[in-house]
């Protein structure tokens, strides 16, 4: 029976690969740095040849020179369709097609000339080129030529076969350039040094803790037992460890475009080296740096605060880790092929599924959506643990209104991901059908906005996904640092119960300028500007908090403060989009930037340093050094401010988002210059969290159970904590609200009116 299930599934998928649609190519010009992307593949058969050009030139002279291409696997079958050709300028000069016997010429374009259709006729043209009047320069063309058989095909049948040539022509008093290495060879380059190092630390770890039993096998058997593990300790700081690893990562992306943004007219990356960094940058801080770095601490922490020796489905929880693990290649393999995907990370159609006509998506593209669809396995898979183990595995004493805020963030954060991932893969999937198959979900024939819906129904709801643990998180540290329990404890998880709700009725914000009716318009106004409301009672009340209580400064209470800083800016940021005039304005713009920005790194990697300073010491039994966090959080948070606050204004100034370049006139130089230079203080002081973070690990100062004096399960325990987690089942005694706790005036206060409703209400019931 399942044998021939098999078969006929097989037969469907072949029916479905055979009726796949047949597009004609374009004749038009080819306009991008990426090459002829509507002609199928590059190919070295089709050989390019320039004469005329000199070696060096003298300034203001003119030089005749003539581009033929040659390709002996291509026949012409129709005549009026022999090849074409697209040649970008830069370096200077004037570049200008002669007109053939007919006076036909090529076609301008933006840095250079293509053909267009009435000189594919041939395989040979003519080309005149004043030189620059700086005779310093260096002139570079870059040749894309491509030798076409005119059968309305693509890259099939004998048909279309194009490549590219790069000259370099020297002004007399120029210097030559250095050769250079591509930029994704640099990245993978350091990617790869970087895992190199990971692997070299941890064998230098093994061998000082056992220095006269060192072997590459006692390695292995010290390597192994992290490569199986299930249990939820080991798992969280696999999590932690990859999603910190892809958090530099994605730093060092962002560091190289902002160089490429850090002048105007630049060119250290070529167009597509930017967008394909852009895309990468953009997944991997939130797919593979934010989400493993939340799910490390929804690992180790949250079974240890409800007192469970461990989570609910141990192998799936390892398992779920292993999946996230198996996609970063899939999403950088274009990388290494040299094809990149270059969709951004909201993977749009159709950029994202463009075929036929174009030559369909590269194999880097495919990969990298089929890399997304792996997360959301993965996600799925975990989050089964932390909703079973909430419900089922709760210590005594550890109520619904008793549980950590941490805790109950994670419940929130996975109900709303089952929510709004179902919308998220089933996009996903339709764009890989799109780009494989040849189905026509959101290209011709289906909608694109449909993806945009299916994309932001998840996509705004995933901010709050690593946002609301992001608030746990700070709700623990001020609660200890301030010694006492949260101001409104209720208050705070009914108000993350909203986010979670309205959450997912804001999503066409994102969608105000594509289309949508005035109605809908006013709705989708309406409920962002509600999400205020929830967020607005949880910064009250962590204000509240502080005020009643004894402030203690440590490195942990100092990120949460700099998080109520920024997070508070960027929601203010964010009230501008709602308004549908505004948004108009704003949109693809970097004010947007500053905006997303503000609320994700200022309100959730803030959050992160925070809780890697308060959980620590449970971890690894030892403290960080006090002095370096400190010096971290300094230069950080104040770098961070110095590079994003300003790009509110290059937004306001109309610089758009994405954008490769700008030109000088612009007004944005001097902005831009001060953005890229404080974002790179920002991703070095980085390297201060990694010192300490080795250091402390061998020499930080040695703790107890509580060196904060929180008053949750995971401080019940020895530091580390062992396995299992508790040996008997514990029970919490104390609690948020508990009777040990006493009310300041303050409290007394600003509890009064509801007290007093409250008593009205209950006299009215008894009458």
């Amino acid at each position: 029976m399942m044998k021939g299930r098999s078969i006929a599934v097989l037969s469907i998928l072949l029916i479905a690969l055979a009726s796949t649609t047949s597009f004609e190519a374009r004749q038009t010009g080819i306009v991008t740095e990426g090459g002829c992307g509507c002609h199928g593949g590059m190919n070295s058969n089709t050989v390019i040849t320039v004469d005329g050009l000199p070696e060096m030139f003298n300034a203001s002279e003119e030089y005749l020179f003539t581009l033929t291409i040659t390709n002996d696997d291509v026949p012409v079958e129709n005549p009026d369709q022999n090849g074409g050709f697209s040649i970008i300028l830069t370096g200077g000069g004037v570049l200008e097609s002669v007109p053939d016997i007919n006076g036909k010429t090529a076609t301008e374009m933006d840095g250079g000339l293509t053909h267009n259709l009435d000189i594919n006729d041939r395989r040979t043209w003519e080309f005149k080129w004043t030189a620059p009047a700086d005779d310093t320069a260096i002139a570079s063309f870059l040749i894309f030529g491509n030798a076409v058989n005119g059968n309305g095909g693509a890259d099939n049948d004998g048909g279309d076969q194009w490549n590219k040539l790069e000259v370099e022509v020297l002004g007399v008093n120029a210097n030559p350039s250095a050769p250079s290495a591509e930029a994704l060879t640099i990245l993978m380059t350091v990617i790869g040094l970087a895992v190199g190092l990971i692997l070299l630390g941890s064998m230098w770890v093994f061998y000082t803790r056992n220095p006269d039993n060192f072997s590459i096998g006692n390695f292995w058997a010290y390597l192994k037992p992290w490569l199986t593990t299930t249990d939820h300790k080991q798992v969280g700081i696999l999590y932690f460890l990859y999603g910190f690893f892809f958090f530099l990562v994605g730093g060092l992306l962002a560091l190289l475009f902002r160089i490429q943004l850090a002048l105007p007219e630049n060119d250290f990356l070529t167009q597509a080296e930017y967008n394909s960094f852009f895309t990468l940058h953009g997944t991997t801080m939130i797919f593979l740096a934010a989400m493993p770095m939340i799910a490390g601490f929804m690992n180790y922490i949250l079974p240890l605060q409800i007192g469970a020796k461990d989570l609910a489905f141990p192998r799936i929880n390892a398992l779920g880790f292993w999946l996230i693990v198996a996609a970063a290649p899939l999403i950088f393999t274009g990388v290494w092929s040299g094809e990149a995907a270059d969709i951004t990370w909201v993977m749009y159609p159709p950029y994202s599924s463009l075929s036929g006509q174009t030559g369909g998506p590269n194999p880097g593209t495919i990969a990298f959506i089929s890399g997304i669809a792996l997360l959301g396995a993965s996600s799925t898979l975990s989050g089964v643990n932390f909703v079973t183990t909430t419900f089922t595995m709760r210590a005594k004493g550890v109520g619904w209104m008793k549980m950590p805020l941490f805790t109950w963030s994670v419940l929130i954060s996975v109900f709303m991901l089952y929510v709004s991932l179902p919308a998220f893969v089933i996009g996903v999937f339709f764009l890989l059908f799109d780009s494989t198959i040849g189905t026509t979900f959101f290209t011709a024939g289906g909608d694109p906005l449909l993806f945009q819906h299916l994309f932001w129904f998840f996509g705004h709801p995933e901010v709050y996904v690593v946002v609301v643990p992001a608030f746990g998180i700070v709700s623990e540290v001020l609660a200890t640092s301030a010694r006492r329990s949260i101001f409104g404890y209720k208050s705070m998880v009914y108000a993350m119960v909203g986010i979670g709700v309205v959450g997912f009725i804001v999503w066409g914000h994102h969608m105000l300028t594509s289309g949508m009716s005035p109605a809908w318009r006013a709705a989708f106004m309406i409920t962002t500007m509600a999400v205020a409301i929830p967020t607005g009672v949880k910064i009250f009340n962590w204000l509240a908090t502080l005020w009643g209580g004894s402030l203690v400064f440590k490195t942990h209470t100092l990120w949460s403060l700099g998080f109520l800083i920024t997070f508070t800016l960027g929601g203010l940021s964010g009230m501008f989009f709602p308004v549908a005039g505004l948004d108009t304005q704003f949109h693809d713009g970097y004010f947007v930037v500053a905006h997303f920005h503000y609320v994700f790194i200022g309100g959730i990697i803030f959050a992160l340093f925070s809780g890697i300073y308060y959980w620590f010491p449970k971890v690894t039994g030892r403290k960080m050094n006090e002095t370096l966090g400190l010096w971290h959080f300094l230069i950080a948070f104040s770098s961070y401010n110095a590079a994003f606050w300003p790009m509110h204004a290059v937004g306001i100034m109309g610089m758009p988002r994405r954008t490769h370049t700008y030109a000088v006139e612009s007004g944005f130089a001097e902005l831009n210059l001060a953005i890229s230079t404080f974002a790179i203080i920002f991703g070095l002081s980085q390297l201060i969290l990694v010192w300490n973070i080795v250091r402390s690990v061998k020499k930080g100062e040695k703790v107890g159970k509580d060196p904060w004096g929180g008053w949750s399960l995971e401080w019940a325990v020895t530091s580390p904590p062992p396995t299992p987690s508790f040996a008997v089942s514990p029970v919490q005694h104390d609690a948020n609200e508990g009777a040990e706790h006493h009310e300041t005036k303050f409290e007394t206060m600003m509890k009064g009116p509801f007290r007093a409703i409250r008593g009205l209400w209950n006299k009215e019931a008894k009458s």
